[in-house]
């Protein structure tokens, strides 16, 4: 079974925010960094899971 993910699933690689993006109101996780850091942290684990799908399938 193909557990790859299709192209209309993989996650764009997020582009980090500006100082000046930043309201500095404290927002928690309203705020233009921790939504960028949420998105990284996903992006990473999926490039991880594929990296990792690309090993098995090479053995």
């Amino acid at each position: 079974m193909d557990t790859t993910p299709k192209p209309d699933e993989l996650l764009p690689p997020p582009t980090p925010p500006e100082d000046w993006e930043c309201c500095g109101s404290e927002c928690g996780d309203a705020c233009i960094f921790q939504i960028y850091y949420h998105q990284k942290e996903a992006y990473d684990k999926q490039q991880r899971e594929l990296a990792q799908m690309h090993t098995d399938a090479a053995k």
